[in-house]
């Protein structure tokens, strides 16, 4: 019971990283906003690479809509992935200074378990956001694929002479 208080009581780094979660859970949802728009822009061309419909050719506004769109969502995806792996981070630095205060006996039990609780939190959210990277890392590097390949194709049709 005394381990459920400690977690739950906010502490400034606990605040942090709670904060960070909530950006990291903002960021998540536009990464997967960005991977829906970048397959749906695709999805309807990707045909081409399988050989169906080989005729069909991105027009030059349709291949930069495709890069813009590769562009946020790998950008997107990024910062997602660079915020995830701050949360570790966040909780050592929560461990250290818990355990900087340690000057009495008074607050010994109350500091350690604020260092244990941020190392918690830290890794929880980690964790977390580690597997819900899982679920969205083959979607975006198969969309980035298809995308890098058409927006290659279009730039080399262009080249060719007609």
């Amino acid at each position: 019971m005394e381990f459920l208080k400690a977690i739950f009581k906010p502490d400034f780094i606990s605040v942090v990283i709670l904060i960070t979660c909530v950006v990291n859970v903002l960021v998540y949802l536009a990464v997967l906003k960005n991977i829906s728009r970048l397959e749906s822009t695709v999805r309807p061309k990707s045909d081409r690479r399988n050989g169906v419909m080989a005729q069909l050719a991105l027009t030059d506004s349709e291949s930069s809509e495709l890069a813009e769109c590769s562009g946020r969502a790998s950008g997107a995806y990024a910062l997602f992935t660079n915020i995830t792996a701050v949360f570790p981070l966040l909780g050592i630095l929560g461990t250290v200074t818990s355990l900087m205060r340690l000057s009495g006996a008074d607050n010994l039990s109350e500091n350690f378990m604020s260092a244990l609780a941020t190392t918690f939190w830290g890794l929880v959210c980690a964790i977390g956001f580690k597997i819900a990277d899982s679920f969205i890392t083959a979607r975006l590097d198969r969309a980035l694929d298809e995308a890098d390949y058409l927006i290659h194709e279009h730039d080399k049709e262009k080249r060719e002479p007609q």
